[in-house]
Parts: C-alpha cells; sequence; structure tokens
C-alpha cells in the first residue's frame, strides 16, 4: 500500500473552514467517497466476511488452523497439526516478516529486509454505555491530534446500526461508573457505543495493563463522556483487540 488513496479518501483540513464549521456549526463537505458509505445493519464488519465466507464451497473453509511452513516448491501449505494443503495458487494476508518465516529457501539479503521492516499496532478499545450520545449522536467517526487521551480516532459504533447495541428494553448490569466506582445497578437503556483506536509503535509505548483506563479518562478529557457530580453516563460494556499493520522501511 502506498500513499496515493489518500488524496481522496482523507480530508485536508482548513483551519479557517474548519473554525467557521464549528462556530456556525455547518458540516463540511466535499469527504469524497467517505461521504456516505454503505455498512451492514447485523454483524458489523464481521458481518461483511461472513457473507463472503457463506459463499464459498464450504468444505473447503478451513478456520482456526495456524500454519507453520509454506512449500512454494511443491506448493504444499503445511499446518501445525501435520496436515498437507495442497494449492495452485496462494494469496496471503500474513504480515510479510512472519511469512518469511515459514517460507524455506528464501535468500539471506530477503530474511534481512524482512527483518527490518517496521509496524505499528492499533489496540482497539469498544466502551458500551447506558444512555444516548449528546453532541455527537450524528458522528460516524471524529480524530484528536490533542494530548489529553491515547486514542487517535474515535467512532460512534451505535450510530451505524441499532442493532450494534443491546435492545432499549435489555436489562444489563453496570459495570462501573465513568468516574471509576462500580455501584450495583441493574436497569434498561437505551445504549449506545464508542469504539476507540490506540496506536502503539517503537515511538509510542503503550501500557495493556493501564490501557482501558486512560481510554476512559480520555473519552472524559475531550468531551465524549461527560461526567457530572452524579458521575454518569453508565459504562455498561467493554472489549479489546489488537491487530497489527507492518509497513516497510
Amino acid at each position: 500500500m502506498q500513499c496515493s488513496w489518500l488524496g481522496e479518501r482523507v480530508a485536508a483540513p482548513n483551519l479557517k473552514l474548519v473554525l467557521s464549521n464549528l462556530i456556525f456549526k455547518k458540516e463540511a463537505g466535499n469527504w469524497g467517497p467517505n461521504a456516505t458509505f454503505k455498512f451492514p445493519a447485523h454483524g458489523g464488519t464481521h458481518g461483511i466476511w461472513k457473507a463472503v465466507s457463506d459463499l464459498l464451497p464450504q468444505d473447503k473453509l478451513l478456520l482456526d488452523t495456524k500454519i507453520t511452513r509454506i512449500d512454494t516448491i511443491q506448493k504444499i501449505a503445511h499446518t501445525m497439526d501435520g496436515k498437507e494443503l495442497h494449492y495452485q495458487h496462494m494469496i496471503s494476508t500474513m504480515c510479510v516478516d512472519q511469512l518469511i518465516e515459514m517460507l524455506p529457501d528464501i535468500p539471506a539479503e530477503t530474511q534481512k529486509a524482512a527483518a527490518e521492516l517496521i509496524y505499528s499496532t492499533t489496540h482497539v478499545v469498544g466502551l458500551g454505555l447506558r444512555g444516548k450520545p449528546k453532541d455527537i449522536s450524528k458522528m460516524c467517526w471524529m480524530y484528536f491530534p490533542e494530548d489529553n487521551a491515547p486514542f487517535y480516532r474515535a467512532t460512534v459504533f451505535s450510530n451505524y446500526s441499532p442493532n450494534l447495541v443491546p435492545n432499549p428494553t435489555s436489562i444489563l448490569s453496570t459495570l462501573r461508573l465513568a468516574n471509576g466506582t462500580q455501584p450495583s445497578i441493574t436497569s434498561e437503556g437505551p445504549y449506545w457505543s464508542l469504539m476507540l483506536e490506540v496506536c502503539q509503535s517503537a515511538r509510542k509505548a503503550v501500557n495493556i495493563k493501564t490501557l482501558l483506563e486512560e481510554t476512559i479518562k480520555g473519552c472524559v478529557n475531550t468531551g465524549l463522556i461527560e461526567v457530572d457530580l452524579r458521575p454518569i453516563p453508565v459504562l455498561g460494556l467493554r472489549s479489546h483487540h489488537l491487530f497489527e499493520r507492518r509497513i516497510q522501511r
């Protein structure tokens, strides 16, 4: 991947226009193809790949299987449990350095180049909240260049589809409040959710043990979550996972 796709998909900020839109509460235009987009009503992004997998021959679909070695001469992928998967053509989406480790007879210069790849890790933190978002009720995603929050982007995931959060009549227990206390509260919704993305690299350390607390505090600092004397809103759900993006130096 190279940077040419940025031209039409990432809006170039104009400080004067940004300030004007904030003052007069206007929405910025000229967002290119990202101005509108389709999203699954059910299942989130996973729903897209689930629909694609349903189109494949189910007897050829193999999940939860780890590849340990790929013989590109014999065209055989060897699995951890001893299976041999014969193929004609292979499309790999694994990280390049990990792929190189699985290929035999790789030239030394290629191995060296793979070892010098640099990468960043994105931690994705999901927060489920009770209540309704206020000023961001129509937002999709927002970027945060400030240093008062660990995340660089926040997505109001519940705005994409009402099916991405529990039914408003669902009765759920509160895990904690935004101020850190853990009251004994069980009640109905409505519910909404945030997805926060935190970048980690050799130049930006992330403490996994404190990441959730720092993310919640960042939501408060940036106004995504409001906390008053009756510490609300209530956090109802939480989740965390990560993936890696690797790019060549």
